[in-house]
């Protein structure tokens, strides 16, 4: 009797282990991060919560595992509210890891607003995460 509920103990907490990893491998977005550097692939940025001025904003967007083509797109806000939108990429089911971002030069060349940033990640246009991050105040060079 007593060898019974022990075996029906580990049955149970085995299909409860099998139910958790199973919910945790259906996540669509497993992580996120911010990176500067003028690159499309990730191993082209340099990971940091801290930009310049004139750096270009990106987010690296780490999927889940999905078996069809997801919209993932990124807003960026500023701490006066500025709100600036990428476009969307598409990720077939062999996509892993997505690069989103604003390109310094493609907003004008003008220093983004320092302060503390966020930039939320959707796919499908559903917010999936949000990431925070900070951009310093630049100094300006001297003209000469």
């Amino acid at each position: 009797m007593r060898h019974k509920l022990t075996l029906r103990s580990l049955a149970v907490m085995a299909l409860l282990l099998i139910v958790g990893l199973t919910a945790c491998s259906d996540e669509t977005v497993r992580s996120v991060y911010t990176a500067a550097g003028d690159g499309s692939t990730p191993k082209d940025l340099v990971k940091t919560t801290t930009f310049r001025g004139d750096d270009d904003l990106n987010v690296v967007v780490r999927l889940g595992s999905h078996n069809r083509e997801l919209a993932v797109s990124a807003v960026f806000t500023g701490p006066a509210g500025e709100v600036y939108t990428t476009d969307a990429l598409e990720a077939d089911d062999k996509v892993v890891e997505v690069v989103l971002g604003l390109d310094w030069e493609g907003q004008g060349a003008v220093f983004w607003t320092p302060g503390e940033w966020r930039v939320d990640i959707y796919v499908d246009n559903a917010l999936e995460k949000t990431a925070h991050f900070t951009v310093e105040q630049t100094a300006l060079s001297p003209e000469g």
